[in-house]
């Protein structure tokens, strides 16, 4: 959901992607280059889909946080920005926003390289909650799914990510720079904006992958698993606007295989875990205890006073899967007297 190629910043070409992607069992890539929409969907066969997806800045103009006395350091590294995913429900989308006064407008003009004729938009952007919000709304409009992509590294407080509306989803883990900073892991982010209203935003995982050097570290360690009909543009974008699919850590990352509710009971089937921990707005969560087993099932009481719930499924190895949150009351029944 995450992927750069030598289009931007990235060290493999979209063609090489496919192949290092597929040899590992995926078979969906967005190609989310920086301040660039490209339509790859030559690259896709009966066994993979190119997404036509696309990575946006907004810079803030100061530093965000003040440094102890007599400390110094470059703007850029206490400066905020925000980064947004975008994922076009056409495939063959060409619209770009136009990319005036922002880093990757001057990154592109300084490497003088040739994006080709794009459609392009006025947009205008600042780092003001307005601005944000502003164009989320008509990247929306212009038919594309907006996720929020590591805020942490972007140095986004509460007063950013909860005051941003029309978002689809949240990146709650981007694996690149997990592993680079070790903050990039962010469930709680997501708590925190379902629990301040934003109660229709999915959660998924990303790579980021730069694969600097050639290298394959920082690929295949934020996954999400979409469930689709087929493998057919239409299919999977829906299922993702839909919030048919869920995500997980790890090169082999555990997997949840069913959930559903039955008798206001939560049945969770899922590969070997030592945890399986079903998480609610407030304080109302469950933890199937294991004893210091591996398990494949657990079950919990589903309660109207429940309102929101999602699951996680932990292996031994410290690898999590998640579900987005889901309500409720669109699963319990009304007990029979």
């Amino acid at each position: 959901m995450h992927c750069h190629t030598t289009v931007s910043d990235g060290h493999f070409t979209p063609e090489e992607i496919k192949d290092v992607y597929k040899k590992m069992g995926y078979s969906v890539v967005a190609y989310s280059d920086h301040e660039l929409i490209r339509d790859h969907s030559d690259l896709s066969d009966e066994s993979f889909l190119a997404i036509t997806a696309s990575e946006f800045s907004i810079d803030d103009t100061k530093p965000s946080f003040t440094l102890p006395s007599g400390e110094e350091t470059e703007e850029w590294f206490a400066r905020k920005v925000m980064h947004i995913g975008v994922y076009a429900k056409d495939p063959h989308c060409t619209f770009h926003p136009a990319t005036d006064n922002t880093l990757f407008d001057r990154w592109w003009r300084d490497l003088g390289r040739d994006i080709g004729k794009i459609d392009c938009d006025d947009f205008h952007r600042e780092f003001t909650v307005d601005s944000i919000n502003e164009m989320v709304r008509r990247l929306n409009e212009k038919g594309f799914l907006v996720s929020l992509n590591h805020p942490n590294w972007s140095l986004n407080d509460m007063n950013d990510y909860l005051n941003i509306k029309g978002l689809w989803s949240l990146e709650i883990l981007n694996y690149a720079t997990e592993r680079l900073t070790g903050t990039e892991y962010c469930p709680y982010i997501y708590d925190h904006m379902v629990r301040c209203g934003s109660y229709n935003l999915y959660c998924h995982m990303g790579d980021d992958n730069h694969n600097p050097n050639g290298s394959l570290e920082d690929s295949f360690g934020g996954s999400t698993f979409i469930g689709a009909p087929s493998l057919e543009y239409g299919h999977i974008i829906n299922a993702l606007e839909t919030g048919s699919f869920y995500c997980a850590s790890g090169k082999n990352p555990p997997k949840i295989n069913s959930l559903y509710v039955e008798d206001n009971i939560i049945k969770i089937d899922c590969s070997p875990a030592t945890d399986i921990i079903v998480t609610g707005l407030g304080r109302n969560y469950c933890h199937h205890p294991t004893e210091g087993r591996e398990i494949t099932h657990a079950e919990f009481k589903l309660e109207q006073k429940d309102i929101m719930f999602r699951v996680t499924v932990r292996d031994k190895y410290g690898n999590n899967a998640h579900t987005h949150y889901y309500k409720a009351k669109d699963f319990y029944e009304e007990e029979k007297q």
